[in-house]
C-alpha cells in the first residue's frame, strides 16, 4: 500500500478505538463516580433536613471520629481509668485511646506534615478511599452487565451504615484494601495479596477476618491438594493475621502494653465472647428503631448473598471468589460482631459486607435496583442519627 494511503487510514484507525478507550474508562470510573455522587446527594439531603452542613469536615466528626484524630495529634495514651477518669465508674480499669487501630491516624499525621489540619486530612483519607472502593468494586463487577453493573454499584454506595465511609472513621479505607486483596487473589497475587491484609488489619480489628476469607479462597479451588498450596494459603493468611501482631507491637511501644486495646475494650466496653442469638434478640429489643431496621436489613443483605450463590451454583456459575465471599467472609461478618457483645457498634462492623455486594449480580438487576431503593429512606435516616450524635 503507498504511504499516503496508509497515513490516510491511520485517524480512522485511531477514531475508531478512542470510543473503545471511553466505554472503558466509564465503565471502570463513570459508573462508580456516580455511584459516589448519589451517596453524597442522599447523605446532602438527610444533613440539610437535620439541619447540618454537609460539606463542612467538622460534620465528619463525631464519637470516635474524634478520637481517630485525636491519636494523630497526641499519640497513644493508657492508664489506670482512675488516673484518667478520676470519677469514671471504672476505677480499676484500663482507660486511654489505645483502643483504636493505628492505621488511620498514621496516615491523618503523614497528611499534617505537609500542611493539612487534621480534620481536613481524616476527610480527605475518606473520601479518597470511599470512590476508591466503589472503583475496585466496579473492577471485579467486570463481566456484569451494565445495569447489574450500576444496581450493584447503587447498593454498594446507599449502604444504610454508609455514612461512616464519608466520616473520620476507617471504615472505607479498611473496604478499599479488603476489595484490592480480593482483586489481588483472583489476579493470583499471592504476596500482594497479602500485605494488602497485613495492612487492613491495622486499621480496624474486624480486618482480620480478611486472613480466614484468603485461606478458603485458596483451598476450596478443585485440583489436587498440595504441600505448595497449602503454603501458599498460610502465608497469604498468616500475612494479614501479622498486621494484628504489628497493631500490638505499636501498642508495647506507645504505651507500654501491648494488650492495651483488648484490656480497654474489655473492661470499658465488655467486649469478649457472647451468644450471638441473644445479642441480636438484646439489640431489636432494645435499640432504636431506625437502627434495628439496619441490623434486620444488614442481615437480610447476607441472606440474599447466599441465596444468589445457591443461584450461581446451581448454574455453575459460581466462583471461587462468590464462595469465599457467600459462605464464608459475609456470615463472618455477620456473626462476629454479634459475639463481641451488644456493646460493639453493629451498624458500624456492617459497612465491611460491602464485597458480599459483588454476589448480587447473579440476580436480576431488579433485584439489586430496588435493595438500593429499600436501603435509601434508612440511609436518610441513619445519616441524620449519625449527624445528631445518636450513634456511636
Amino acid at each position: 500500500m503507498p504511504r499516503q494511503a496508509r497515513s490516510a487510514v491511520r485517524p480512522d484507525g485511531d477514531s475508531a478505538a478512542r470510543p473503545n478507550r471511553l466505554v472503558r474508562t466509564w465503565s471502570y470510573a463513570g459508573l462508580p463516580l456516580l455511584a459516589y455522587l448519589l451517596g453524597h446527594l442522599l447523605h446532602g439531603a438527610a444533613a440539610y433536613w437535620f439541619g447540618f452542613d454537609w460539606l463542612s469536615a467538622d460534620s465528619r466528626i463525631r464519637w470516635d471520629g474524634g478520637i481517630y484524630l485525636g491519636i494523630a495529634e497526641n499519640g497513644y495514651q493508657a492508664g489506670l481509668c482512675a488516673q484518667i477518669y478520676p470519677n469514671g465508674p471504672n476505677p480499676d480499669g484500663l482507660c486511654g485511646n489505645a483502643g483504636w487501630f493505628p492505621l488511620l491516624p498514621f496516615l491523618v499525621l503523614a497528611l499534617t506534615k505537609i500542611g493539612l489540619g487534621s480534620a481536613a486530612a481524616g476527610v480527605l483519607i475518606a473520601e479518597a478511599c470511599a470512590l476508591g472502593m466503589l472503583i475496585a468494586l466496579c473492577r471485579l463487577l467486570a463481566s456484569a452487565r451494565t445495569a447489574v453493573k450500576a444496581a450493584c454499584l447503587a447498593v454498594a454506595a446507599l449502604l444504610p451504615s454508609g455514612v461512616y465511609f464519608h466520616a473520620t472513621f476507617p471504615m472505607s479505607l479498611v473496604m478499599l484494601l479488603a476489595l484490592a486483596m480480593f482483586l489481588l487473589l483472583v489476579r493470583g497475587r499471592w504476596v500482594l495479596a497479602g500485605l494488602t491484609g497485613m495492612v487492613a488489619a491495622t486499621a480496624y480489628p474486624l480486618a482480620v477476618l480478611l486472613a480466614p476469607a484468603a485461606v478458603v479462597f485458596l483451598l476450596i479451588p478443585p485440583g489436587r491438594w498440595a504441600w505448595r498450596r497449602l503454603a501458599t494459603a498460610a502465608y497469604v493468611g498468616g500475612l494479614t493475621g501479622l498486621g494484628v501482631l504489628a497493631v500490638f507491637g505499636v501498642m508495647q511501644l506507645t504505651t507500654g502494653r501491648w494488650d492495651a486495646y483488648l484490656a480497654i475494650q474489655s473492661s470499658n466496653y465488655g467486649h469478649g465472647v457472647h451468644n450471638p442469638f441473644a445479642t441480636f434478640r438484646t439489640l431489636i429489643e432494645w435499640q432504636p428503631t431506625t437502627v434495628s431496621a439496619e441490623l434486620v436489613f444488614s442481615t437480610g443483605l447476607v441472606l440474599l448473598a447466599v441465596a444468589a450463590l445457591a443461584v450461581a451454583a446451581v448454574r455453575r456459575q459460581a466462583t471461587v471468589l462468590d464462595w469465599t465471599l457467600g459462605a464464608v467472609y459475609g456470615p463472618l461478618l455477620l456473626i462476629t460482631p454479634l459475639v463481641v457483645g451488644a456493646s460493639q457498634a453493629q451498624f458500624r462492623s456492617h459497612t465491611l459486607l460491602l464485597p458480599i455486594v459483588l454476589l448480587l449480580r447473579h440476580l436480576r438487576w431488579p433485584v439489586a435496583a430496588g435493595l438500593a431503593a429499600l436501603a435509601s429512606p434508612l440511609t436518610f435516616l441513619m445519616t441524620g442519627l449519625f449527624l445528631t450524635r445518636a450513634l456511636v
